[in-house]
């Protein structure tokens, strides 16, 4: 299976289907069309996807985030599995790149990275800037992880910040 730049573990966190693959039929590791911001794909294999007989969307207001090589860094990403989002597609830019999707994160997992530190602040610390302008409480926040809400986790691929995306359902 392809490694991909944007996206570490894909067997963990890509939303599979069992529906068959609207290009060959085949019923191995297809693709949830939903994430893909296209109305046009439904499902697709994995092995279609790597053809590039499907692509992500992605929004002019992801694009805008990168400034050097866009059209290069845009490629990679319209070609990486999408993150099963709640909301809307908000993949993370740090460094003028886009950020690797390392994962949906439960408190515990947030718990085992703060180490020694407050699992809380710590979470709270590497929360998204948009996220974090919307929280009230962030107590309420942690206490809804894994139940109202999602926290996706993207690792910048060159000064590896953690930058965490929350989303409701």
């Amino acid at each position: 299976m392809k490694k991909y730049k944007y996206f570490r573990n894909i067997k963990d966190f890509v939303e599979f289907t069992n529906e068959p693959c609207q290009f060959c039929g085949s019923t191995e590791d297809c693709l949830e069309g939903i994430y893909f911001d296209n109305p046009e794909i439904n499902t697709v294999c994995l092995k279609c996807f790597e053809q590039e007989k499907a692509k992500v969307i992605i929004s002019d207001y992801l694009r805008n985030k990168i400034k050097s090589d866009m059209t290069i860094k845009v490629k990679e990403l319209e070609y990486t599995p999408p993150v099963p989002w709640i909301q809307y597609n908000d993949w993370q830019v740090c460094c003028d790149d886009f950020c690797q999707f390392i994962g949906e994160w439960t408190r515990s997992d947030f718990e085992t990275a703060a180490e020694s530190e407050n699992p809380i602040e710590f979470f709270k610390s590497i929360l998204c800037t948009q996220t974090l302008s919307l929280v009230d409480d962030i107590n309420v926040l942690w206490e809804d992880l894994g139940k109202g809400t999602a926290a996706f986790v993207f690792r910048c691929i060159k000064c590896d910040k953690k930058i965490v995306v929350c989303q409701s359902y």
